[in-house]
């Protein structure tokens, strides 16, 4: 088979499904494929997959291949595609953990985590810029989900997650200059389960007979709401 040209070995195998013509085929190809595919993954076993999916296209399209297509050249071209869409998937399943460990954080914080950063939450809050910090509350006092939150502020889904993101890493700056070292996720999770507490039970009607009806109220309260 090795005195056999490239298309002589594809329309061999084409013709006859010849193993041995392929299995020349990929002999003569596979460092090219293997090499393209390393340097774009840089992970051996991940270039291996890529190197047998390239060989498992060629298999398929073997019948559709013109003269005129330079095998190697073809070869090299859909390594690199193969390669590509191998990384879009990688950084797909990484969004994917990343989000399940962010929502097990949440979930699940870490009870010590809260008595340190409690002290300095609102203060760190109020050093953000109220873009920042409205999509922190919007997410994770108020809990909303990141397309809620998105809606709110008049952005994306994606928008809104990079909103948050960033949000979560200048608190995260704000609390290590204050001594309490902490990854922004240990940060989302304390503040998703305890940055809102529950009210008396008795304090919404309160509240919403003074403001709503014009009850009467204390001398304390009408110093707090004057001028404002």
């Amino acid at each position: 088979m090795s005195e056999l040209d490239d298309h002589q070995l594809l329309a061999e195998f084409a013709r006859k499904n010849s193993e041995a013509a392929f299995a020349a085929l990929v002999q003569r190809h596979v460092n090219l494929v293997y090499s393209v595919a390393l340097r774009s993954v840089g992970n051996v076993h991940a270039a291996e997959e890529i190197t047998q999916a390239v060989f498992i296209i060629l298999a398929r399209k073997a019948k559709s291949f013109s003269r005129k297509t330079i095998l190697s050249g073809w070869l090299y071209q859909t390594t690199q595609l193969t390669a590509a869409n191998f990384l879009r998937g990688e950084i797909r399943r990484q969004k994917r953990e990343q989000e399940a460990y962010m929502q097990s954080a949440l979930n699940e914080p870490d009870a010590n985590i809260w008595p340190q950063i409690a002290p300095l939450l609102d203060d760190a809050l109020a050093k953000l810029g109220e873009r920042d910090r409205n999509a922190i509350v919007l997410r994770f006092f108020e809990n909303k989900n990141l397309r809620d939150v998105g809606a709110a502020l008049g952005a994306s889904e994606d928008a809104a997650k990079m909103r948050v993101n960033r949000a979560l890493e200048k608190l995260r700056k704000i609390f290590s200059k204050r001594g309490v070292a902490l990854s922004a996720v240990a940060i989302a999770g304390a503040v998703a389960a305890n940055s809102v507490q529950a009210a008396p039970e008795a304090l919404a009607v309160t509240v919403t007979a003074a403001a709503a009806k014009g009850a009467a109220v204390s001398g304390s309260t009408l110093t707090l709401i004057k001028g404002a």
